[in-house]
């Protein structure tokens, strides 16, 4: 790169800095670093398929785990999840935005955890700890490591939208699928077409039918 074009970088982000703020444009750089990441994760994939790419996640993590220790490896792991569940809350896809508009429409009331506190499992073992009505949902639910969707804890029930990514994790979504069903869930998932063309809808509606019988 010559020294024109590094100045004439500077002086563009220093620009985007000026409209964006301290703040915003630190913002603005996560999100570059993400689209970056997610991008070159993206190609990494598509390189090795999803069953190598597998294999070459683990490997990675057994060598982290080698360098730094089980304990402090599972600790950064469970921190960066947590992060992420509380991000995904408030940067919904536009069809889990869309679900949550359908849910609250159909008179679901949505609960989100920001303190990390709530987890299927433990609520599972000590259910009058928590009193959830028939129309409570909480949005990226926790249950183990993994976070749900849409988890209505009076039902039982998770609902995952599936789509985009998930064409190209469906081997970890399997193993992630089993473990949540042999936590006494049922999983109900449905596509992004599916949200748009009203499926939602109907799901909703029979789920205020049963508890109107009730």
């Amino acid at each position: 790169m010559s020294a024109r074009q590094s100045a004439g970088g500077r002086a563009r982000q220093a620009q985007i800095k000026a409209v964006l703020g301290e703040s915003g444009y630190k913002r603005y750089q996560q999100a570059l670093a993400r689209a970056g990441g997610v991008a070159r994760q993206a190609q990494l994939r598509a390189a090795l398929g999803d069953s190598g790419y597998c294999t070459y996640q683990r490997s990675l993590y057994r060598r982290a785990v080698q360098k730094h220790g089980a304990a402090k490896m599972q600790a950064i792991l469970t921190a960066a999840h947590e992060r992420r569940r509380r991000w995904r809350i408030a940067n919904p896809t536009p069809a889990e935005e869309l679900l949550h508009w359908l849910a609250l429409e159909a008179g679901l009331t949505l609960h989100a955890d920001l303190s990390g506190a709530w987890e299927w499992t433990a609520y599972r073992a000590a259910p009058a700890d928590w009193q959830w009505a028939s129309t409570d949902a909480i949005i990226e639910a926790r249950v183990l490591s993994y976070a749900c969707d849409l988890l209505l804890p009076a039902h039982a029930l998770v609902i995952e939208v599936v789509g985009g990514i998930h064409a190209l994790t469906a081997e970890r979504d399997a193993a992630r699928l089993v473990t949540i069903e042999a936590q006494g869930l049922s999983v109900l998932t449905l596509t992004n077409e599916q949200v748009f063309q009203s499926e939602a809808d109907r799901l909703f509606e029979q789920l205020l039918e049963a508890r109107y019988v009730a």
